[in-house]
């Protein structure tokens, strides 16, 4: 048989096993899907989203399945994290809008991690890092590309090494 694909509607952390039907009728074990689903989306209710959407990629004869979370743009979370509906409106000198710690990015990224298409956390970090200075956010009360500096100079090792672990550990890399 093809593989499969569910696409449900879920309040992020927060997944109705109920959702999962057609997945229990394949044969699977749906509290282990939700918790999995709620383990991958509960940061987005920190962020003030209200739902998102989740693809469950499955094969019912192999017994395999992917969560595939639905992020919002990696502009729209980092907004988000500084309490703000919009980003930056003036163009040169960029208007600052807020400020985020290192962790606070290196959150997102984690969040964002598979379709930022990076092999290395750090690279994708890079990424999220230069979308800060588009919607006019600051790192450590400090200019985005500064920040890219401190990177690649192994200031934030520690923070990079600790996401990259925790992506091992789910196998998202």
């Amino acid at each position: 048989m093809a593989r499969k694909v569910l696409r449900i509607q879920v309040t992020p952390g927060k997944v109705n096993p109920q959702a999962l039907k057609p997945l229990q009728d394949a044969g699977f074990d749906v509290n282990k899907i939700a918790n999995e689903i709620n383990e991958r989306t509960k940061l987005l209710a920190k962020y003030g989203f209200s739902s998102v959407y989740v693809e469950i990629e499955y094969d019912p004869d192999k017994k395999k399945y992917k969560v595939v979370p639905e992020m919002p743009p990696i502009g729209d979370l980092l907004i988000k994290a500084v309490g703000r509906e919009d980003g930056a409106h003036q163009a040169a000198p960029r208007e600052v809008i807020g400020n985020l710690s290192m962790e606070q990015v290196a959150e997102i990224t984690y969040l964002k991690f598979e379709e930022l298409r990076s092999s290395t956390f750090k690279g994708a970090l890079k990424q999220v890092v230069s979308t800060c200075k588009c919607v006019g956010i600051l790192v450590d009360g400090k200019d985005p590309k500064e920040v890219l500096k401190l990177i690649d100079s192994g200031h934030y090792d520690e923070i990079i090494k600790k996401w990259e672990e925790k992506l091992k550990q789910e196998g998202r890399l």
